[in-house]
């Protein structure tokens, strides 16, 4: 076998991790299509999209369809207070899931987000919020494309610090009853596997080549 020249040799090198990291990727994906669901296990009505308590209701309206250009920031969802009708702040708590289910650019999910339900919540005054634990950000594969779910809500602590996952929970008085949970979507395409058997392929005749040459040792 002629060897090649150890530039020639480093070119092809190249081109194998690079077939290996990714290839030559299909067309981006321009549009994401996802739903979510919101889920409550505490309360008087656990296991539904509603919590409630005496005086104390906290319902989570999910996104039935949405569509978002990638990458883009959206919406997974709102909580809405409007049934709260406690005088005084009223102790809320338990865990709260979040599915995101998604139909373009391939049929997926969910991607679940979990976090817990804390704090209180009053017709007029509300310390309630949900704090999203584990990672924030969860990906939902399909044949060629990575679509990547990421919470960005960080919403500030009593002491005033943001906090990374922490979506406050407004009360009916303030903006209406609804807290949005923002998050941000990208997506990313899955090498196919023709790409990176050729990338497998060219790596052991390069080192071959460059033994050859006393540049590897053996």
């Amino acid at each position: 076998m002629r060897c090649l020249s150890l530039k020639s040799a480093m070119a092809v090198a190249v081109l194998a991790g690079a077939a290996i990291l990714g290839g030559t990727p299909p067309a981006r994906a321009a549009t994401v299509t996802y739903s979510t669901v919101g889920t409550f296990t505490g309360g008087t009505t656990p296991n539904t999209a509603v919590y409630t308590a005496p005086g104390v209701r906290i319902a989570f309206l999910g996104v039935t369809s949405d569509s978002v250009n990638d990458p883009s920031q959206a919406s997974f969802g709102q909580f809405d207070t409007n049934g709260t009708t406690s005088a005084s702040l009223a102790n809320v708590s338990g865990n709260f899931r979040l599915d995101i289910f998604q139909s373009v650019p391939e049929v997926g999910g969910p991607a679940v987000f979990v976090g817990s339900l804390n704090g209180a919540l009053s017709a007029t005054g509300s310390t309630a919020f949900v704090q999203f634990t584990g990672s924030l950000s969860q990906v939902i594969s399909g044949g060629t494309t990575l679509t990547t779910y990421t919470i960005v809500e960080a919403d500030r602590d009593p002491a005033g610090n943001p906090v990374a996952g922490r979506a406050n929970i407004n009360p009916p008085s303030t903006q209406a009853g609804l807290s949005s949970v923002e998050g941000f979507i990208t997506t990313a395409p899955i090498p196919e596997p023709s790409t990176l058997l050729m990338g497998v392929l060219a790596a052991p005749a390069v080192l071959i080549c460059l033994r050859k040459k006393g540049k590897v040792a053996v």
